[in-house]
C-alpha cells in the first residue's frame, strides 16, 4: 500500500502501483525516492506532526512530517541535531534527509527522514514484561548516560526523556528518540533563563522537573527525567502515582521496587531526582564515574603477560612431573630393597632350620617343624 502525505486528503490509502493519489492527485513518491507505506501512529488533525514508515530504495525508514509552521524552528533544530550527532543510540539522518514538500494548494510540509529503529519503546516493554532488576537497570543507565554525555558535549540537552522516548532495539541496545524538544546551551538561552524571559517549556507529567516547567531547563533537567524513568522501570509505578516526602520533595519509592536495590544505586537515583538542579550530579561524566566504580573491572592480560603465564605454567607442570617421577622411583627402590632383605632373611632362616633338623633327626616331629615355621611367619 502507498499512503498519501497530504494531511487533508479525504482518502489517503492507495495501491502501491500508483504514483499519484487517486483522491487528491498528490505525488506518492517524494524526492524521487520516498514512498509512504503506513502511519506509525494514528493520524490526528490536532497533532503538529505525523510519523510514517517509508520505503527508500528498498530500505525501511521513518518519515516525520511537520504540519504546523509555527513549530518550524524546533523541527529544524531536531533535523540539525540528528544530522550532526553520530551515536548508536541516536537515530541516523542522512545529510539530505531534511526537505520540504509543497502541496497543490500552496501549503508546505516539512519532512525529516531518519533511521527506522527496530524494537519497542520502554513504556510498551514495561507493560508487557514488568519491572526490571538492578543489573538490567545499571546496564541500561550506563548506555543512556553515555548517550547524554555526547549530547551534552555538543552543548545540547533533550528536555523530554521518558519511557516512550526510549527504544529498546532487537539487539538489546537502547536508543533515544524524539529530538523535537532539544535545546542548545547557548549564551542567549542562559541569558533568557537568568532574566526570566519567556522560553518554550516542554512538560511531561511525572518526568519534568520544576525548573523546566517554569521555562528554565538546564542539562541537569535531563538527569531528573532519566532518574524518574528508572524509578518507573524498577517499581512498575508511574512517578506521578508515587508519594513524595513532604520535607525533602523526594519520591518515596525504595520500598516499592520489585527486586532488591543496593543502597549506592538507590542513592544515585535519589540524587538524580533531587528537587533542585544544584543537588543533582554535575554532569554525565560524574554519573558514569559513579556507575563504573561499582562495576567489577576485569584484569586484561597483555600478550606478553599471557606468554609469561604460559611459560610459568609449563615449567611448573614439568617440575611437578619430575617430583612425581622421583617419588615413584624412590618408593619403587625402597620396595625392591625390602623385598631383597626379606628374601635373604627367609633363605638364611630356612637354611638354619634345615640344618638343625638334620643334626637332630631323632627329636624332630611334625608338630615341632610346624611350630618353628609359625614363628618364622610371625617375624615377617
Amino acid at each position: 500500500m502507498s499512503y498519501c502525505i497530504n494531511p487533508w486528503c479525504p482518502s489517503r490509502a492507495n495501491s502501491d502501483t500508483r504514483n499519484r493519489c487517486q483522491a487528491c492527485d498528490t505525488p506518492l513518491v517524494l524526492e524521487g525516492r520516498y514512498r509512504l507505506i503506513r502511519p506509525l501512529r494514528e493520524p490526528d488533525e490536532w497533532e503538529p506532526s505525523e510519523i510514517f514508515e517509508i520505503e527508500d530504495q528498498g530500505q525501511t525508514k521513518v518519515l516525520k512530517v511537520l504540519k504546523k509552521p509555527i513549530l518550524l524552528p524546533l523541527f529544524e533544530r531536531e533535523a540539525t541535531t540528528l544530522q550532526s550527532l553520530k551515536h548508536p543510540g541516536i537515530p541516523n539522518v542522512d545529510p539530505d534527509g531534511y526537505f520540504s514538500f509543497q502541496l497543490a494548494d500552496g501549503r508546505q510540509l516539512h519532512c525529516l527522514v531518519m533511521e527506522s529503529i527496530q524494537g519497542v519503546n520502554l513504556d510498551v516493554w514495561l507493560q508487557k514484561h514488568g519491572p526490571i532488576d538492578q543489573a538490567t537497570a545499571v546496564d541500561w543507565m550506563r548506555q543512556l548516560v553515555d548517550l547524554l554525555a555526547q549530547l551534552h558535549e555538543a552543548e545540547l540537552f533533550h528536555r523530554d526523556i521518558k519511557l516512550s522516548n526510549i527504544m529498546l532495539r532487537d539487539s538489546g541496545q537502547l536508543a533515544l528518540i524524539d529530538f523535537g524538544t532539544v535545546r542548545p546551551m547557548t549564551s542567549t538561552y542562559f541569558a533568557k533563563v537568568a532574566s526570566q524571559r519567556d522560553i518554550t517549556s516542554v512538560v511531561s507529567p511525572g518526568y519534568t522537573p520544576l525548573e523546566q516547567i517554569n521555562g528554565r531547563a538546564v542539562p541537569q533537567s535531563d538527569f531528573y527525567a532519566l532518574g524518574r524513568s528508572f524509578v518507573y522501570l524498577m517499581t512498575g509505578q508511574h512517578p506521578i502515582d508515587l508519594p513524595e516526602d513532604e520535607t525533602t520533595g523526594q519520591l518515596t519509592w525504595r520500598d516499592r521496587a520489585a527486586s532488591p536495590v543496593a543502597d549506592w544505586f538507590a542513592q544515585l537515583l535519589d540524587d538524580m531526582t533531587a528537587p533542585f538542579p544544584g543537588q543533582r550530579p554535575l554532569n554525565a561524566e560524574v554519573l558514569l564515574d559513579r556507575l563504573n566504580k561499582q562495576k567489577p573491572r576485569p584484569f586484561n592480560w597483555t600478550e606478553q603477560q599471557q606468554l609469561r603465564l604460559l611459560v610459568f605454567a609449563n615449567v611448573g607442570l614439568f617440575l611437578l612431573q619430575l617430583w612425581v617421577g622421583w617419588q615413584w622411583m624412590n618408593t619403587r627402590q625402597q620396595m625392591e630393597e625390602r623385598t631383597q632383605r626379606l628374601s635373604l632373611y627367609w633363605f638364611s632362616q630356612s637354611a638354619t632350620l634345615l640344618a638343625r633338623n638334620l643334626a637332630q633327626p631323632q627329636n624332630v616331629t611334625a608338630d615341632a617343624i610346624k611350630s618353628q615355621y609359625s614363628k618364622h611367619i610371625a617375624l615377617r
